[in-house]
């Protein structure tokens, strides 16, 4: 069985196809059939050139009425649609793909595992992660933040949110929340610019450069929660849940994609929303996401910096909860759907 997806150690796409790869090369090879990226809403493989014989794609999209526009062709031309999260997966049956499941991104347990709470500093440092744009909410970590730094001289944070890729990057100027002004800059310079516009004191931030994800943990350790207030996630969120294999619990959105991993048990839930219509680049309708409340967001953090016990408790749940999702096990699934699409068109003959 062979993987057509990118690799590298910066990116998520990358990090599943480095994984994967390795991961399904450990089983005895099943000829003709190959695993896909499916590389954006239209669902088309990342590439064409390595179409097989039997074709399963590997999909993640957050554009849900944009995708529904492609799914009945879509469902024709693969043989099997896997899905990255529970809810994409409806998307997809909804859109008419019957031959589809849903497998998690995993997480690499021999770099990502419970670590002890971070020494006492007199500090509260908070952690946010992902490529800073619109969609994955950075602009409410920084409104709540300004208000609770004011109120906490205590309080810190720990930001990795490069993005390499400046069209992702211009979708904050959507923000309400914070004022954002793109430049033909660097990404550093720009979030830096972004957060002392809005009021953040910048001695008590550290951005941290894009690194190699092997090399992440570390900064995961400085911190004592982490904020993932995403509008739309069409996967589990593989930096949220590495943050939640090392023992360090959340404030997250619990819907899309971050269904599938968070609960009242391992994470402060985020969970008033307000439906948001977003458009595509010729203004038409491309998918509905859900707008977190900031209201909320800042009362959880709050009752997160008053209750160490608390976090320490679903720190522990959350730990256990992300064992789960070794890349192995996911490996095994894909393997197993590829196996099973062969001896089935086998069987036709």
């Amino acid at each position: 069985m062979k993987v057509s997806m990118p690799r590298g150690r910066a990116h998520g796409w990358g990090i599943a196809g480095e994984y994967l790869t390795r991961e399904i090369g450990k089983f005895p090879p099943i000829e003709g059939v190959t695993l896909h990226c499916i590389s954006g809403h239209d669902f088309r493989p990342m590439d064409p050139a390595a179409w097989d014989r039997i074709n399963i794609g590997y999909c993640f999209f957050e554009n849900d009425i944009e995708a529904l526009r492609h799914t009945r062709r879509a469902a024709r031309e693969w043989d099997f649609i896997v899905a990255g999260s529970s809810w994409c997966e409806y998307q997809l049956r909804i859109g008419g793909v019957r031959q589809t499941a849903t497998i998690l991104q995993g997480i690499d347990p021999a770099n990502f595992y419970p670590q002890p709470e971070r020494e006492d500093d007199g500090r509260f440092v908070v952690f946010s992660g992902g490529k800073f744009e619109y969609r994955k909410g950075q602009d409410l970590v920084i409104a709540a933040m300004r208000v609770f730094m004011q109120r906490h001289r205590d309080a810190c944070l720990v930001a990795s949110w490069v993005n390499q890729w400046p069209f992702s990057l211009a979708t904050m100027a959507q923000s309400p929340h914070i004022s954002f002004r793109m430049a033909n800059d660097d990404c550093l310079p720009i979030l830096q610019r972004t957060l002392h516009d809005n009021g953040i004191p910048l001695e008590r931030v550290h951005l941290a450069p894009l690194v190699d994800n092997a090399m992440i943990r570390p900064l995961y350790q400085q911190t004592d929660v982490g904020i993932f207030p995403n509008r739309c996630e069409g996967g589990n969120n593989m930096v949220m849940c590495e943050y939640l294999a090392c023992g360090r619990t959340v404030i997250a959105s619990d819907a899309t994609g971050h269904a599938d991993v968070i609960s009242d048990h391992n994470a402060f839930r985020l969970t008033e929303y307000t439906p948001l219509l977003v458009q595509d680049a010729a203004g038409n309708p491309a998918g509905i996401w859900h707008e977190p409340s900031l209201e909320e967001l800042l009362a959880q953090l709050e009752y997160a910096y008053q209750e160490r016990g608390v976090r320490q408790q679903k720190g522990g749940r959350a730990a256990h909860d992300m064992q789960q999702l070794a890349w192995d096990k996911a490996a095994r699934q894909f393997y197993l759907i590829g196996n099973k699409l062969c001896e089935m068109a086998q069987f036709r003959k």
